[in-house]
């Protein structure tokens, strides 16, 4: 009689610009049962947190790969799971097992740092702390770290929808502890997204020759266009992120130079526009993409930006949705931010910084009366571009900024003159 083999789970491609991974935590401990298709693992990458499957039904034997431990290879080996026996249970023998595969996760927000869970409390403590805050609302996953981690989960905020208690909740209120005595602060780990973009945002200001150029652009047509639009349908509104993002795309075509990206020193001009947009998060900027952003009416551009936000507040972008781009904007408008001078994202050549909208004095027709501006800052990379090839991306930009109905109009060819 063949003694069954253990099934190998191993760590799966989960990006293809997967910089850094570690395993966050283990649903499961050794000698737990399983089953094909069941989450048991965490892994958090530099841009999110995904999921683990069990890769066949049985006991998971051994475990290779601890919570925290790094794991920067593909391939490397993170568990053993003994199948169960098919004469007793009917279930699929190893060589039934499928591959293990990430998705993402639907509970959580955003990725979050990990905690190194203790198990140092007793199981009676833990039960009380548990029985008496059993009525919160919480994720199991926070429920089952709280009771880990001997947390009373009533002082806890839930952040996760519906107000629940999440997994991130449970690992800022652990992480967090009681201020120091002396300094009155609290130390807070960054989380791996925050992390990354700071080391690229150092890399960025250390290599890249930056120089900014900046234009103010007349909105007052661009505001009651929009006003116009939306009045019309209200379903769908544009909002000014969307015709920025058109106007970016337009004027990419007229100077394709600014469209490029330098890296081994060389520079590429892309024959295609994927805009890039920073969005806040509150674990970290994250930049969705909207592809082919010269090809979309405005309309179409607006709904995809919008799933793209919702899913990165989410957590839940997948890579190829943020990975390249050959273009950035940065719109801190909303926020009342007049004018920002914003980093270049390597290797892209070009960041737009788009400032808000406000009522500025303006001289017409030689009398001075009141005006919508909006404050636009190109950051460039000097090695890519130079001073007169930006200022021509910014003229041509403020041109379709201050004829909107351009925006709206039908796309045309990719080729074709504007």
């Amino acid at each position: 009689m063949n003694r069954a083999m253990p099934v190998e789970m191993r760590l799966v491609q989960i990006a293809e610009s997967m910089e850094s991974a570690k395993i966050s935590g283990w649903l499961k401990a050794e000698g737990e049962r399983v089953e094909a298709g069941e989450v048991i693992a965490e892994v958090e990458t530099d841009k999110t947190i995904v999921e683990l499957q069990a890769p066949a039904s049985g006991t998971l034997v051994k475990i290779h790969a601890p919570p925290g431990s790094a794991t920067p290879s593909v391939g490397m080996l993170l568990a053993e799971i003994m199948p169960l026996d098919a004469t007793s249970t009917g279930r699929a023998e190893a060589g039934d097992a499928r591959p293990s595969m990430p998705f993402e996760r639907p509970e959580e927000v955003q990725p979050v740092a990990s905690v190194a869970v203790s198990t140092t409390a007793g199981p009676e403590s833990t039960a009380a702390v548990v029985s008496e805050a059993c009525d919160v609302p919480a994720t199991p996953l926070a429920r089952r770290m709280a009771e880990v981690l001997n947390l009373d989960l009533r002082r806890v905020p839930g952040t996760a929808p519906d107000g629940r208690v999440g997994r991130r909740d449970v690992q800022r209120a652990h992480q967090r502890g009681a201020p120091h005595p002396e300094l009155d602060y609290v130390e807070e780990r960054l989380s791996p997204m925050r992390r990354v973009t700071a080391e690229r945002m150092q890399v960025a200001k250390q290599t890249v020759p930056h120089f900014y150029l900046q234009i103010e652009c007349a909105a007052d047509a661009l505001v009651q266009l929009r006003q116009r639009v939306n009045a019309a349908d209200a379903e769908s509104k544009l909002s000014v992120t969307d015709l920025v993002i058109r106007g970016t795309a337009l004027a990419l075509r007229r100077v394709p130079e600014a469209n490029s990206s330098f890296a081994d020193g060389v520079l590429r001009i892309f024959r295609i526009c994927d805009v890039a947009v920073a969005v806040n998060t509150s674990n970290g900027l994250i930049t969705p993409i909207i592809r082919r952003a010269d090809e979309k009416d405005v309309r179409t551009i607006s709904a995809e930006l919008r799933a793209l936000i919702a899913r990165a507040r989410a957590g839940r972008l997948r890579p190829e949705e943020y990975s390249g781009g050959t273009f950035t904007i940065s719109n801190l408008g909303m926020e009342g931010i007049g004018m920002l001078l914003p980093i270049v994202n390597p290797p892209q050549s070009c960041i737009l910084g788009v400032g808000a909208i406000a009522e500025q004095p303006v001289v017409r027709d030689g009398q001075v009366g009141v005006g919508l501006r909006m404050s636009c800052t190109l950051a460039a990379d000097h090695r890519a571009i130079d001073g007169a090839t930006g200022a021509r991306f910014l003229a041509e930009f403020r041109r379709v900024i201050e004829e909107p109905a351009r925006l709206l109009a039908g796309v045309v060819s990719r080729r074709g003159a504007q």
